[in-house]
């Protein structure tokens, strides 16, 4: 995490965490024009019915497919200060403090709030606080009791069979996979696995092949986007690739999946699209991901 300098100070002032009683911003009876630097955030504001209010977001903001026709204002590395400001935002919404120091040089100009959504449970509650920020209390306790039901019905459904140990690779130079603290962990326990990497210090940790190998995993997901960037097809790459790791369970037992939908990793309103994108690829290894 970067360090946090004087300046940040002043922005800090502007933002609120997601247990802070938000002040609801708007400029016209059409509701605030917001910019969302996080694509959980677009979604969600989407999914609140208040796309149309949203004027700029980050260039990986690519759900649903209306917000790829809203202007790109950066992305989480850089952000366009001068672009934002010229689109008269209500409300810049992020969930990153590293953004939030990037913003300060317009802190006094925009109002931005930092509502993290990182994991599941500030996901959800993040649901909450937007809906007041943007007068959607009611669509938003109506989104967060469907993602309640959705949970519910996952945590039925892993009674049904064995809790496996399951690794999620996302990255493989060096290795990086999800541990305990992430969102993914949150879905692997919810469904009735085992995270492999979940006795890890940290949410995404970086492992060399030897520390890979002695976690055992039953199965792998691989959601690595620097994976199949060789020219080979997409089942001979990956089954190339983990050749190597022969003494590994998932590996001898054929239990390695290739996972290019991201959201599985991508907090969003879409959780039950996402449990049901990773438990296919936990059980059905040789099945085609599932399309939406």
């Amino acid at each position: 995490m970067l360090q946090r300098r004087p300046l940040l100070l002043a922005a800090f002032a502007l933002c609120c965490g997601c247990g802070d009683a938000p002040e609801p911003v708007s400029s016209s009876g059409r509701g605030p024009r917001i910019v969302s630097l996080a694509p959980s955030h677009t979604e969600m504001l989407f999914a609140l019915g208040v796309g149309e209010n949203v004027v700029g977001r980050t260039r990986f903001c690519d759900r649903p497919a209306a917000a790829k026709t809203i202007p790109s204002v950066g992305d989480a590395k850089s952000v366009q200060l001068e672009a934002i400001v010229a689109l008269q935002p209500d409300l810049v919404l992020t969930n990153a403090e590293s953004i939030v120091e990037m913003l300060a040089p317009i802190a006094e100009r925009v109002p931005v709030r930092l509502v993290r959504t990182d994991t599941l449970a500030q996901w959800t509650d993040a649901v909450r606080v937007v809906g007041e920020l943007v007068g959607r209390q009611e669509a938003a306790a109506t989104l967060t009791a469907h993602l309640e039901g959705v949970i519910a019905e996952a945590r039925a459904t892993a009674r049904s069979h064995a809790r496996e140990r399951v690794l999620v690779v996302v990255q493989r130079s060096p290795f990086f996979v999800a541990g305990r603290g992430s969102y993914v962990h949150e879905l692997l326990d919810i469904l009735g696995y085992e995270n492999a990497a979940g006795g890890l210090d940290s949410a995404w940790p970086s492992l060399s092949a030897e520390a890979l190998v002695g976690l055992a995993p039953d199965a792998i997901v691989d959601a690595a986007p620097d994976a199949g960037t060789s020219g080979m097809s997409e089942g001979d790459e990956l089954r190339a690739f983990w050749s190597t790791f022969t003494m590994v369970p998932a590996v001898a037992n054929d239990r390695v999946r290739r996972l290019t939908d991201d959201v599985v990793v991508r907090p969003g309103p879409e959780l039950g699209y996402a449990f049901e994108v990773l438990s296919r690829a936990i059980r059905e290894p040789d099945a085609p991901e599932s399309s939406k």
